[in-house]
C-alpha cells in the first residue's frame, strides 16, 4: 500500500477541551487571590523570623496539617506557602478579566468573609489563652515568659491582624465594591512576590551564610579531622 505524503506515522491524540463555567471560575478565581494574599503575608512573616536564626518563632500549623508531616520535614515550610500563593496569585491576575458571573462572584466573596472571621475568632480566643496562661505562670520560678510572648502572642497578633483585614475586604467585595477585584489581585501578586524573594534569600543565608549550620557542621568536621591528625 503506497504510503500518504506527509501523513504522519501516528494518528494525534485529541485531547478534550475543558470548558470552566463562569460561576466556577468565579469561585476559584476569589479563593485564589484571597488565598494568595494571607499565604503570602504569612510567608512574609516566616521568612522574617527565619532571619532572627531562632530567636523569633513565626510558624504556620495549618500548611503543615494540610500538606503533611512528610512534606514540611525536608522542605522548608515558608518556601512551600511562598510558591503555593506565586501559584494563587498569578492564577487570579489572569482570570480576572475574565470573571463574568458578578452574583457568584459576590456570594463567594462573602463566604471568603465569614471564613477569614471564623480564623480571627480563632486567633482571638488564642491570644486570649496565652494572656490567662502568662497570668497563671506568674511567679513560677525559673519561668521565662519572654518567648511566650515573642513567639507565641505577637504571631497570633499578626495573624488575627491578617485575617480581621481580609474578612473586612472579602465583605467590601461582598457588598458590591466590585472595583476592588483587580486591586486586590495585583496586591496579591505582589506579596506573593515578596514572600519568596524573602523566603529565598532567608533560605539561601540560613544553608550559606556565616553561623548556618551548614557551616557549623563543617567546622566540626575540621576540628574532628584536626584531631585525628594529632593523634596520630
Amino acid at each position: 500500500m503506497a504510503e500518504t505524503a506527509n501523513a504522519p506515522v501516528v494518528d494525534p491524540v485529541k485531547m478534550p477541551k475543558m470548558k470552566i463555567s463562569s460561576s466556577a471560575l468565579a469561585k476559584m478565581n476569589a479563593w485564589a487571590i484571597a488565598g494568595a494574599t494571607f499565604f503570602g503575608f504569612c510567608a512574609i512573616f516566616v521568612a522574617i523570623a527565619g532571619f532572627t536564626r531562632g530567636k523569633w518563632i513565626f510558624s504556620f500549623p495549618i500548611f503543615t496539617a494540610i500538606l503533611g508531616v512528610n512534606a514540611t520535614s525536608f522542605v522548608s515550610t515558608a518556601l512551600l506557602v511562598a510558591l503555593f500563593s506565586v501559584l494563587f496569585g498569578v492564577f487570579g491576575i489572569i482570570t480576572i478579566n475574565k470573571i463574568t458571573d458578578a452574583e457568584t462572584t459576590k456570594k463567594t466573596w462573602a463566604c471568603i468573609a465569614k471564613t477569614f472571621l471564623a480564623f480571627a475568632i480563632v486567633y482571638a480566643v488564642d491570644m486570649v489563652g496565652i494572656i490567662i496562661y502568662s497570668l497563671m505562670s506568674i511567679g513560677r520560678k525559673h519561668y521565662d515568659q519572654g518567648p511566650l510572648w515573642l513567639s507565641s502572642f505577637l504571631p497570633t497578633v499578626i495573624l488575627f491582624g491578617g485575617a480581621l483585614g481580609m474578612h473586612f475586604i472579602a465583605r467590601a467585595i461582598a457588598h458590591g465594591k466590585t472595583g476592588l477585584l483587580r486591586v486586590m489581585s495585583i496586591i496579591a501578586v505582589c506579596i506573593a512576590g515578596v514572600a519568596l524573594i524573602l523566603v529565598f534569600i532567608q533560605s539561601m543565608v540560613s544553608f550559606y551564610g556565616k553561623g548556618s549550620s551548614k557551616s557549623s557542621y563543617e567546622d566540626l568536621l575540621d576540628d574532628y579531622s584536626s584531631l585525628f591528625d594529632l593523634l596520630n
